[in-house]
């Protein structure tokens, strides 16, 4: 299987044509999925964080390997010269506008900001990169995903969106965020708890009842964060895409209410999120998995940008946001393996 998995992928590589390398949390086992004309299940989709773009893999022989096993590959890259990361003092001065904007307006409880990091880069070694997000996070969903014009996507995602079997729904309320030495304070908990009732009101539109367990403090890597685990029955299958709509982006990504937070985001936020912070994930016939895009990295030939955000509340204090989202941005940047 290891020779078959790695002519594909050298095939692939080749012909100019996208892929998706993506493992599973819990999982030893890395798939490879290519886009082929034949539009049947199953498929990996991949949809922007404003949903103005959705990619679609289908391919009805996927393969696997472990991970292990996957084996060197070098990716031809596009540059980017474009500067998208903000400025230290830029930053302070967007989180306190959006602390202002929650202060003033009582209908807005909060609004995530991101900002991107640049990081200058030399050669990447993508596949002990991957490897390297595999051993970290074994309870992440890890992908990297190319496209000869677009790049190269590569993450390792602790988020849930939905998970579906037999109409039965799981999901995660992931919201509040400390340095592990850091106590947890009302700040965290009240964010967490603005994501739970968010998430349980779209899921009572479509389900016959809906189950809350937490939250809970969870080890991610450098700090930690709050997570409920949510439990539905949806009443019809035929109704997941319209949930998933519902759903997405929730307030661990934008904001509450969506629509305002959001539109503050596109308005003020300065640069294109893309795919950062939108979601993505298979779908067969059985079950259906889909996962928010964080901890990423967006990789060109001639550097890595590095998404990280937190959610804003009225009592944020920008210095420590900043504090918090360089700390995010060690989750992907410190495991970055460089070619020797």
């Amino acid at each position: 299987m290891v020779k078959f998995f790695q002519e594909k992928l050298e095939k692939l590589i080749e012909n100019k044509k996208s892929f998706v390398l993506f493992r599973k949390p819990n999982s030893n086992k890395v798939e490879l999925w290519e886009n082929k004309e034949n539009k049947t299940y199953p498929k990996f989709i991949c949809n922007t964080f404003d949903n103005s773009n959705l990619i679609e893999f289908y391919d009805d022989e996927v393969l696997e390997i472990g991970v292990s096993e996957l084996p060197y590959f070098n990716l031809e890259l596009p540059s980017s010269f474009i500067k998208e990361a903000i400025s230290y003092n830029d930053y302070l001065n967007l989180i306190q506008k959006t602390v202002e904007e929650l202060q003033s307006n009582s209908l807005t409880k909060k609004i995530v900001i991101s900002r991107i990091k640049e990081l200058e880069l030399e050669t990447i070694n993508l596949s002990e990169t991957f490897k390297n997000l595999h051993e970290y996070y074994p309870n992440a969903y890890v992908y990297l995903r190319y496209d000869i014009h677009e790049g190269c996507w590569i993450g390792a995602s602790p988020e849930l969106l939905l998970k579906e079997n037999n109409q039965l729904i799981q999901t995660v309320s992931l919201a509040g965020t400390k340095a592990k030495e850091d106590e947890w304070t009302n700040k965290e908990y009240h964010e967490q708890e603005v994501v739970t009732h968010y998430i349980t009101s779209v899921l009572g539109k479509y389900c016959d009842f809906v189950d809350v367990d937490g939250p809970f403090s969870v080890n991610a890597g450098f700090f930690e964060h709050l997570k409920s685990f949510i439990m539905a029955q949806i009443k019809d299958k035929s109704d997941l895409y319209n949930l998933l709509k519902d759903l997405h982006p929730t307030p661990a990504v934008g904001g509450m209410p969506k629509d305002l937070a959001k539109n503050f985001i596109l308005d003020n936020e300065g640069y294109d999120r893309s795919f950062y912070a939108g979601f993505a994930g298979y779908e067969n016939e059985n079950e259906s998995e889909f996962f928010v895009n964080l901890r990423c990295a967006k990789i060109y030939s001639n550097k890595i940008n590095l998404y990280v955000g937190g959610g804003i509340m009225p009592d944020s204090i920008p210095e420590n946001e900043w504090k918090e989202t360089e700390l995010k941005s060690r989750t992907i940047g410190d495991l970055l393996i460089l070619n020797t």
